[in-house]
């Protein structure tokens, strides 16, 4: 099974949400994968810093019953010339949902929070946890708060059907849209933009 990890490549690297390796147990569950007493594989094409090809990371995830998976990869730590193999047990809740059927959470090992994703890295290099204790920050929180406003003020413009563009005329009411959702997200945009702009000078 090819390697999940080398921090070798880049060691202890702060790394975006964005581009963190993560299991989602929503994803399981949509594809009908959580059945106890059967084993599948997880994979993610990745990017290897310095070179235009793309290696492939898997990780086996074996359901050992309905409440709890384990994880299967390997690691290799700076300094450490072997991949050393894990088997990590995490555990799954169920809750009930308002219209029937169940939803399956993920118990994070550090902080035993119910999440739907864990992430590699955090509380331990070798370990997978939440995105809190793995201490991950979402690609639009590194940026600053300059560029933040921009993003905000583009996103409510999209939302309104314009272009994006904070240079252009302000997109006019969707046909569907009612004119009090409207005005307030127009007003939210005009502070944002007044903001954004104030920031330039």
């Amino acid at each position: 099974m090819p390697g999940l990890c080398d921090y070798r490549d880049n060691p202890w690297s702060l790394t975006p949400v964005e581009c963190a390796f993560d299991i989602d147990v929503r994803r399981w569950q949509r594809r009908g994968l959580l059945i106890p007493e059967t084993t599948f594989l997880a994979m993610w094409l990745t990017d290897r810093a310095g070179t235009a090809s793309d290696r492939t990371a898997s990780l086996k995830v074996r359901v050992v019953s309905a409440n709890e998976v384990g994880l299967i990869y390997r690691v290799r730590m700076p300094g450490g010339p072997r991949w050393q193999q894990m088997d990590q047990r995490v555990s799954i809740v169920w809750h009930p949902c308002r219209y029937g059927g169940q939803r399956p959470w993920l118990l994070c090992p550090a902080c035993a929070r119910k999440v739907a994703v864990l992430y590699l890295g955090g509380a331990s290099a070798l370990s997978f946890s939440c995105r809190r204790c793995a201490k991950l920050k979402y690609d639009s929180q590194r940026s600053g708060p300059r560029l933040r406003l921009m993003r905000k003020a583009q996103k409510l413009r999209r939302q309104l059907g314009g272009s994006g563009s904070l240079w252009k005329p302000f997109p006019e009411k969707p046909s569907t849209m009612q004119w009090k959702k409207y005005e307030r997200v127009k007003e939210m945009a005009r502070k944002a933009e007044e903001e954004w702009a104030s920031r330039l000078t």
